[in-house]
């Protein structure tokens, strides 16, 4: 397990695990619990029938019923349903509409139990710390609740408390998936194709670094050096001396969700010119910082009386890399400009290699794709609808999609939705093409060339240097008889036998042939000591040949 996650007793082991079986059975699962090593402690016959908003589950898809099942089980297989919703390579569409459904929401915790966790990781009375603290919750999340409060000295903040033993609660449950995960790659050969050990394996990165709210401190202080000294964004004051690991305190924001345009239209703010601004400032994370909010939807996004946009929530962020930030910028151009090649190209990028046929098939595919929008006016086009056909895409030929570029396709659909809501005439598409235009500008902008040529060339001139260096080292190893090769090759012992027994023929006749053609040349010269006339030594090297020759003839007839 990771650092982070607590080791959870045996009692408490057993008791999730009794949950985990018993909803499992509920919505029709029993299939996983009848393999080991659930088998032999999970009751196999279920009773009753459950009902869910009046239907028998059995009446509901598999795919609603594994939603159905993430609910009820809570914190951790909803924090893993989300995280494989962002994974459209590798689930069906149907599968990740069910997903998406998900609502993290859970009933507030006792406000004794918080005082609790307040006073315990800062080591002081609440009295000392504050001057004034809201029991009721502004929002009760799975994992933590957020409160209103005031600081000695009349600052507003808001506190994120994480829920108690919630840190157990995701270690065993973690346990419990990866037991899951292994029946299926072991019994369920058929849902391979999901990648469920990837999924988890991403999952439980994820869910390690949301439980550390020193992490999103850090997030939050990178998007406050990020938009430094613009007018336009507002970027909460993080109170370090009264944040830890399980508790983050920041500056309250005092606006209005972003897609209140009723409210904002008393402060003169429009939603199409929030749109603009919005998309302005998101893509200027993306392709100017490499660093993104990865959950933007209304309620984290606000805007103040003054027109500053103000970005809440930072536990889910992205960061992309500069070769990634490129090879989207091309696929997004592509589509802008309804290039056929130029998206094959950019697509083909994220797979290991197709067969003539499947190639053949993804340009066809592709074709048919963008011939949706052949007679459609730019601003005519539905983002959403595009991100949706390409993730289609990514999972009908399996490509394989850096996370952090799903996470930011994922985030450009969630803009998208909200782009909409302000301005019903908004496409990402449209504006899209300038920014990414400007990227590729850049890239094969002469100085950077110039410097990418420099890297590269400094690279090489190392190598040179090292290779010296480098030989010598395999030649030591040599002749110190250390240097080893090892091969291994299974089921061809036949073959190699066969190909030994050719070789040893091989070598038989080459040296024939040169004792034959030595000994005539011997002859020829009329080399001393001769026997009537002859040289003795073409007769003895005749003799040999010979010798040989019939050695071979009886060798192969005897096989």
């Amino acid at each position: 397990m990771k650092a982070g996650l607590l080791t959870t007793n045996t009692a408490f082991n057993l008791m999730r695990y009794e949950k985990v079986f018993a909803t499992l059975i509920k919505y029709g699962f029993e299939d996983i619990l009848s393999h080991p090593p659930f088998n032999k402690i999970a009751p196999q016959k279920n009773r009753l029938v459950p009902s869910r908003n009046g239907r028998k589950v059995s009446q509901f898809t598999r795919y609603e019923r594994l939603r159905m099942v993430c609910e009820e089980l809570g914190t951790t297989f909803i924090k893993f349903a989300q995280v494989a919703s962002n994974r459209p390579d590798l689930l069906p569409d149907e599968l990740i509409l069910e997903l998406e459904k998900l609502q993290d929401k859970a009933p507030p915790v006792d406000f004794a139990d918080i005082k609790n966790i307040l006073e315990t990781e800062l080591t002081r009375p609440i009295s000392e710390l504050l001057e004034w603290f809201d029991e009721t919750p502004l929002a009760s999340a799975s994992m933590a609740q957020v409160h209103r409060a005031r600081l000695i000295g009349g600052k507003e903040v808001v506190l994120k408390i994480q829920r108690p033993e919630i840190r157990k609660l995701i270690s065993a449950d973690i346990a419990i998936l990866k037991n899951i995960v292994s029946i299926i790659e072991n019994r369920f050969p058929q849902y391979l194709v999901y990648q469920p050990a990837e999924l988890l394996k991403m999952f439980e990165q994820s869910i390690t670094e949301e439980l550390s709210f020193r992490m999103e401190a850090n997030n939050v202080i990178q998007f406050q050096n990020m938009f430094r000294g613009n007018a336009e964004v507002f970027i909460p004051a993080i109170y370090r001396e009264l944040s830890t690991d399980k508790i983050l305190c920041l500056e309250y924001v005092n606006g209005y969700k972003i897609t209140d345009l009723n409210r904002l239209k008393e402060f003169n703010i429009t939603g199409e010119d929030l749109a603009l601004r919005g998309i302005r400032l998101y893509f200027e994370q993306i392709f100017e910082h490499s660093f993104f909010h990865a959950d933007p939807h209304p309620g984290n996004i606000f805007v103040l009386e003054d027109g500053r946009i103000a970005f809440l929530d930072f536990g889910m962020v992205g960061s992309v890399i500069e070769k990634d930030k490129i090879l989207f910028a091309q696929l997004l151009l592509a589509i802008y400009d309804r290039d056929v090649q130029g998206l094959k190209k950019a697509m083909l990028k994220f797979s290991t290699g197709l067969s003539k046929e499947k190639d053949r098939e993804l340009e066809y595919d592709i074709i048919y794709f963008l011939r949706q929008y052949s007679t459609v006016a730019i601003e005519d086009i539905d983002g959403k609808e595009v991100m949706q056909g390409l993730n289609a895409l990514f999972y009908e030929y399996k490509f394989k999609i850096p996370s952090n570029l799903l996470l930011l396709l994922k985030a450009l659909i969630i803009i998208e939705g909200v782009g909409l809501q302000l301005n019903p005439q908004y496409d990402i598409i449209q504006n899209i093409g300038p920014y990414v235009q400007t990227l590729l500008t850049k890239k094969y902008n002469p100085k950077r060339m110039q410097r990418e040529f420099l890297r590269t060339a400094e690279d090489t001139t190392n190598l040179l240097r090292d290779l010296p260096e480098d030989i010598r080292e395999i030649l030591r190893k040599i002749k110190e008889g250390k240097l080893h090769i090892e091969f291994e090759h299974k089921g061809l012992q036949p073959s190699a036998e066969k190909l030994s027994g050719s070789i040893n023929l091989l070598s038989y006749t080459l040296l024939i042939v040169a004792i034959i053609l030595g000994s005539c040349l011997i002859v020829v010269a009329k080399v001393p000591p001769f026997y009537f006339n002859l040289p003795i030594l073409g007769i003895i090297g005749f003799g040999i040949s010979a010798i040989l020759s019939l050695r071979i003839i009886f060798s192969r007839n005897k096989k």
